[in-house]
């Protein structure tokens, strides 16, 4: 196969999709990028970010990675899945990687590939992906990486980098199968990604998963600060037009208004506002913190990312979230819930998710639930009959597998009964429905 462009670039990428192996302790997804970086001649010249979690954390390093870009730094981020276009996990200054630098990085790491027998049967997708974003930062010159995990964090392939700062967003539940079943299994393998020295950011969690993250960071010798004990936000206005919020630490205070929605919004945008800080605090002969930080926040005012609560229309609204766990689909609906009395679902999760969690959140609301599958999976596991089994008793449930039908299921009963609705469940869905989308 030659690769002339980002299609070619594309196809030979996903030619490497279906791994049993991922994740598994016997195989070194750290080690595969780390020689393919090295064959390529790659250095890390760039202070690194590195962010974990069950949830929040694509926000928190797109926000971060912001901040950043208007504070005057060269700054890449590294983010999955993608929206949109693949093209978009990987930018620098909120523009998205080029078709031609894109297609570049990709031929030689196939020059590599398919010299070595070994990288070329065990190499993933994602694997592929980590190696293009970090070697572009490299060739770009940034100053900082923001650095989103994949999946877990201690053998998560982006834990090749040596950052400065870890930030572990809100941990629950997921990828259990790879994971382990318990919230400590899980924070062990998240906490994984703090590194020696460093500093590190916690979201409020669990106490067993605050107890692993505060012994992990005393044996790597690292400052942990945690949100509601070291930093903390307070709501002022909650609406689905913005967010208000007042960001406090050590008698500080500073007034956050963005047009990214969802009280869980403060607590990442904090999380990415408390990170800031410290890079700004650790750059050599920097005057005017405070003018910084006026602009960092100002710079979050009109900020957007896709998929979380992006409103694809308006009367009857129609809303499209990317939550895809219990805990972070509790969180929307009830955000949803202060907003309207009624909304129509489209629920279309992945079936490796915690499915059984996730429908008991929805058992709580009577609105109408239409499930399905999305479209946009190919080498995920799919089924929305094996989902139904959990959902089947509820009569207001409508089951319509093809995802496209479903959406225009959801969208003719929003506009007849002129109530809003909202599409959730996975970031492939989210990314489906607005990758289709016509009013």
């Amino acid at each position: 196969m030659e690769i002339l462009n980002i299609r070619d670039s594309l196809n030979y990428i996903y030619s490497f999709m279906g791994k049993k192996n991922l994740h598994k302790e016997g195989f070194d997804h750290i080690n595969n990028v780390k020689n393919i970086l090295n064959i390529l001649g790659y250095k890390q010249t760039f202070k690194v970010i590195h962010i974990t979690g069950t949830k929040g954390k694509g926000s928190t390093t797109l926000a971060l990675s912001h901040m950043l870009k208007y504070s005057g730094f060269k700054t890449g981020a590294f983010i999955s899945p993608h929206i949109i276009d693949e093209r978009e996990r990987i930018s620098i200054n909120d523009e998205w990687i080029s078709e031609k630098d894109f297609t570049y990085i990709t031929k030689r790491i196939k020059d590599i590939v398919d010299n070595d027998n070994y990288i070329y049967e065990n190499i993933t997708v994602f694997e592929i992906f980590t190696i293009i974003g970090l070697y572009y930062f490299y060739m770009q010159e940034v100053d900082y990486a923001c650095i989103e995990v994949g999946i877990g964090g201690k053998l998560d392939c982006t834990n090749v980098v040596a950052s400065s700062i870890s930030i572990l967003t809100s941990i629950s539940y997921d990828h259990t199968q790879i994971l382990g079943n318990t919230i400590e299994k899980i924070t062990e393998q998240k906490a994984g990604i703090i590194k020696p020295n460093s500093a590190v950011i916690s979201a409020y969690q669990e106490e067993s998963s605050i107890n692993i993250i505060k012994n992990i960071s005393e044996k790597q010798n690292s400052k942990l600060y945690i949100f509601k004990k070291d930093f903390d936000a307070e709501i002022i206005k909650n609406t689905s037009e913005n967010l208000e919020f007042i960001y406090k630490e050590k008698g500080k205070e500073y007034i956050f208004n963005t047009s990214l929605l969802g009280e869980h919004q403060a607590e990442n945008i904090s999380l990415s506002f408390k990170a800031f800080r410290i890079l700004i605090e650790n750059v050599k002969n920097i005057k005017n913190t405070e003018k910084i930080y006026s602009n960092a926040i100002e710079s979050l005012k009109t900020f957007d990312i896709k998929a979380r609560l992006t409103f694809m229309q308006r009367n009857p609204d129609i809303i499209v979230d990317g939550a895809h766990n219990a805990k972070s689909l509790d969180r929307v609906l009830k955000t949803i819930y202060k907003w309207y009395k009624d909304i129509i679902i489209l629920f279309a999760p992945l079936n490796e998710k915690d499915i059984s969690g996730m429908c008991d959140v929805l058992k709580q609301y009577n609105s109408i639930i239409i499930l399905s599958s999305s479209n946009n999976i190919t080498y995920k596991e799919t089924d929305s009959y094996k989902v139904y089994e959990y959902l089947k008793d509820g009569s207001n449930v409508i089951h319509i597998p093809d995802f496209n039908e479903a959406a225009e299921c959801m969208k003719k009963l929003s506009k007849e009964k002129n109530i809003p609705a909202l599409v959730i469940g996975s970031l492939y869905a989210a990314s489906d429905f607005i990758n289709n989308y016509k009013k």
